[in-house]
């Protein structure tokens, strides 16, 4: 399954509204945790995007 970068950008956002609340530690550490990782695949979408892009330019 590829990766929805917009979504996951969303959900960034989400997690980002979420950890600026009131919230027990817990929830914070599995909120950052998940948060990391969807920064790591959006990285990754950026750079592959990038190569791409770069490819399509040298042609």
């Amino acid at each position: 399954m590829e990766f929805d970068f917009e979504k996951g950008m969303k959900r960034l956002s989400e997690i980002s509204e979420q950890m600026n609340g009131d919230i027990p530690l817990e929830m914070s550490i599995k909120l950052y945790s998940e948060a990391a990782e969807l920064v790591k695949k959006c990285r990754e979408y950026i750079d592959s995007a990038k190569l791409a892009v770069e490819q399509t330019e040298m042609k």
